[in-house]
């Protein structure tokens, strides 16, 4: 079963509703992502097991995530990502 948390501050809630449609994720999703970068800017590295990302590091991480997500939304149901329709039998472009 999943852990609750219950946050009782107006302000989280509304910049996590924000920065959550800003962004196409869910508020659960802004919130684990502010606090994993929270624990990457304030423990030690391998604190938390593996080295921590840096800013730069975490940024790329964030934007790519962020892509991955916006590309899965826009997948139309059937579509293939193999290409043999362009190639023969002996891997020849038609």
């Amino acid at each position: 079963m999943t852990r609750q948390l219950t946050i009782s501050s107006d302000e989280v809630v509304e910049t996590a509703e924000r920065l959550a449609r800003r962004h196409g994720v869910s508020t659960t999703e802004v919130v684990v992502r502010a606090l994993r970068r929270f624990a990457a800017d304030i423990e030690p590295p391998g604190a938390g097991g593996a080295e921590p990302l840096t800013p730069e590091q975490r940024d790329t991480f964030d934007a790519l995530q962020r892509l991955s997500s916006e590309t899965a939304r826009r997948i139309v149901p059937g579509a293939r990502s193999d290409h043999d329709d362009l190639y023969d039998d002996s891997g020849l472009p038609h």
